[in-house]
């Protein structure tokens, strides 16, 4: 068993792949399942009242409409007329938004609206701290625009009317009612999110140790090492297999019983044969990882390729997978390029498993395992097809080179 003592020491060596996407990312998960929560609630959704003041100098029908306006939404704090007053007013807090209406306000208002020019400004103090604030200024903005609209539209009407009609119009409101849905997560979804959350961990960590295991045993040099050496071809590939294998075996074990320590009560809540198929749907998964990452590391590529190939796929087949985002949530044309990923057919035959009721459900999860099986297999024939051509050629790591150094 030299070679597959040699494979674990290579995998010795690089273990921190494994701590960092096996065993860092996996608490990651952990952590998010466990505060994963959709608790219902019978609160009602209140209005914030601010409070505001209005120092009306112009006394126009316009600005009366506003005041009105404004009171119909905040609370109404009386401020002198006058510079002392109004700063502390503003400095003490004693108001939240306040308004300083100039002399002759509501008759400039109406000339430069139907001259289409800029309506005059008005004095705004207000807090940036706090959002009531700015909530009243943009509730005076939209009173003074529907007055506007309304002087356009009725040039011959008086200020009184328009501000009456303006009120009128601001008054309209949509009716908005609370939906209790009574929601919450239980265990057994806690645990499904986070073997959902493990299709990025387990593809990216299998993916990147084992292309970089295979690549390198695979180097011209080991490659002429083990041609020179008395150990078959058929052995030294059985042993580098059954080292890959545990690798694999080691992730899954790992994920596997850490989502049953931390989630205990999902074993009373999930059925026995609804635990076997999750575990046996996550060590399917992680045998397409694995098979993946044997095809990458046939191609000869390096080590920072391994981890961008692990990492890029592993987040596309995340996210498309509805590891991150749930699958209805996309657009139909995403969801129908999911089903073309390994990670879309993972996620629903751990949810399908986990909810599993006697042997309805069965055929589903068995069908997803399946594909993910085809999955597996395809990479698989990609890389012995990669693995031949090493062999055939001297072009692709020097293989037959090494073979001919031998004879």
């Amino acid at each position: 068993m030299r070679a597959f003592e040699c494979a674990l020491r290579i995998m010795r060596g690089n273990v921190v792949f494994l701590l960092v996407y096996i065993v860092g990312l996996s608490f990651m998960g952990l952590f998010m399942a466990q505060s994963l929560s959709f608790p219902g609630t019978d609160e009602m959704l209140d209005e914030k009242s601010a409070a505001f003041s209005v120092v009306d100098r112009d006394g126009s029908a316009l600005t009366k409409g506003l005041k009105a306006f404004l009171e119909d939404r905040g609370v109404s704090v009386v401020v002198e007329d006058s510079r002392q007053a109004i700063q502390d007013a503003v400095a003490k807090g004693q108001t939240d938004y306040l308004l300083v209406v100039p002399e002759g306000y509501g008759e400039a208002f109406r000339e430069a609206a139907l001259a289409g020019e800029d309506e005059p400004q008005m004095e705004v103090v207000y807090s940036y701290y706090a959002a009531e604030g700015a909530l009243m200024d943009q509730a005076v903005a939209a009173y003074l625009s529907s007055a506007r609209t309304l002087v356009l539209a009725h040039p011959d009407w008086t200020l009184s009317a328009v501000a009456q009609a303006a009120a009128q119009a601001m008054d309209q409101r949509v009716d908005v009612q609370m939906i209790s849905t009574n929601a919450s997560v239980s265990e057994a979804d806690r645990f499904v999110f986070f073997l959902q959350w493990s299709t990025y961990t387990l593809f990216a960590g299998i993916v990147v140790c084992i292309g970089l295991l295979i690549s390198t045993v695979n180097r011209a040099d080991v490659r002429r090492r083990n041609l020179a050496s008395p150990l078959s071809y058929a052995s030294y590939n059985v042993q580098l297999a059954l080292a890959c294998a545990v690798i694999a075996a080691a992730a899954v074990a790992w994920t596997f019983a850490l989502g049953l320590v931390a989630f205990p009560d999902a074993v009373q809540a999930i059925a026995p044969e609804g635990l076997a198929l999750c575990a046996l749907t996550l060590a399917v998964y992680a045998s397409m990882a694995l098979a993946f990452g044997f095809m990458l590391g046939q191609f000869g590529i390096s080590a920072l390729m391994c981890n961008a190939f692990g990492n890029i796929f592993g987040m596309l087949i995340s996210f498309l997978g509805g590891a991150w985002v749930a699958i209805d949530l996309l657009s139909p044309g995403v969801q129908a390029l999911s089903r073309w990923l390994p990670g879309f057919w993972y996620t629903d035959a751990c949810q399908k498993a986990a909810h599993l009721s006697g042997g309805a459900g069965l055929q589903d999860v068995l069908t997803d395992v399946g594909v993910l099986v085809l999955f597996a297999a395809a990479f698989l024939a990609v890389g012995f097809a990669a693995a031949k051509r090493r062999l055939q050629t001297s072009e692709a790591g020097g293989n037959r080179a090494a073979e001919a150094v031998t004879v």
